[in-house]
């Protein structure tokens, strides 16, 4: 049986929030997958490095085979470039801000003020775990031209800032009968930026997604049609998740992840590995059989 890499991703951990990241490694635990997490390096007043208890509690977290990777500097809505106008919707005041000064928030947006920016977390990271973070993924899938190539700069081997399919987004805004859609100029497949290798993420199902049965089961089903989409095509399965929406409204969220990976790990399509793994088997892999060149086809089974 045809296997696809499946990833079980994670945003938002920042300092104060380990008792989050606890909760989250036990749950995965229960089914024995490792989580890749992106950390924002700056949070409620001090820094990772600052932190001596999350510190802690990731350098264990990896012994057992989880991976940690930088998450913007400070999470600001555009930090990193611009969110798709849909991400905005989720805080009117962000979505405001945006309309109403777009050229200014554009024009902040150069090569110089990037490379200060993540280098500011960049030295944060090392700091706190004596190591670079070889990949980043921007808050709010905020992205610009000059944010690759202040990557590329920096020496980064990978973002993972594109979201090809707004869908589930989209249905956690109240459009409950959206379609799934998959947006053409968006790849869902491992794709390059100069030096840079993108890896493109999949629908957060369970972001602010009401405890009611109704809903929780639709959002499972929506998951399950993305991952089919993706095992046609051979594409990694990056299945987003924040600890907030996991842990929001009475646990709903954990309530479809449970749902979800247990459906999906009976089914056998499902290949769970670290982001290091995919990234290994897509930029670097094995000499094979002739035709196998393209990114989508090494990341597949």
């Amino acid at each position: 049986m045809k296997t696809i890499p499946f990833l079980w991703t994670n945003d938002d951990i920042h300092p104060g929030t380990v008792e989050q990241l606890r909760r989250q490694l036990a749950f995965l635990d229960r089914f024995g997958i490792p989580g890749t997490f992106f950390v924002v390096p700056v949070g409620e007043g001090k820094t990772l490095a600052d932190d001596a208890e999350l510190q802690k509690e990731i350098d264990q977290a990896r012994a057992h085979g989880h991976e940690f990777y930088q998450h913007g500097y400070r999470h600001t809505a555009f930090e990193s470039g611009v969110p798709e106008t849909w991400m905005l919707d989720f805080d009117p005041a962000a979505r405001r801000y945006y309309d109403e000064h777009r050229l200014e928030i554009e024009a902040q947006h150069t090569w110089e003020a990037l490379v200060n920016m993540i280098e500011s977390g960049h030295r944060i990271w090392r700091r706190a775990f004596h190591e670079d973070s070889p990949g980043y993924r921007p808050g709010w899938g905020a992205f610009c031209a000059n944010l690759y190539r202040a990557l590329e700069a920096l020496g980064f081997e990978w973002v993972s800032s594109r979201i090809p399919s707004p869908t589930s987004w989209l249905r956690q805004q109240g459009q409950w009968d959206a379609p799934m859609n998959y947006r053409d100029t968006v790849p869902a497949q491992p794709y390059r930026l100069g030096n840079l290798w993108e890896y493109s993420m999949g629908g957060d199902y369970a972001f602010r997604v009401p405890n009611e049965p109704k809903r929780i089961e639709s959002m499972v089903d929506l998951a399950l049609q993305e991952f089919t989409w993706c095992h046609q095509r051979g594409c990694p399965f990056l299945l987003l998740s924040h600890y907030h929406g996991l842990e929001g409204n009475n646990n709903s969220g954990y309530a479809i992840h449970e749902r979800l990976l247990t459906r999906l790990l009976k089914e056998g399509k499902a290949q769970p590995m670290r982001m290091s793994e995919l990234h290994q088997r897509v930029a670097h892999p094995p000499a094979g059989p002739a035709g196998e060149s393209d990114a989508a086809t090494r990341a597949s089974h």
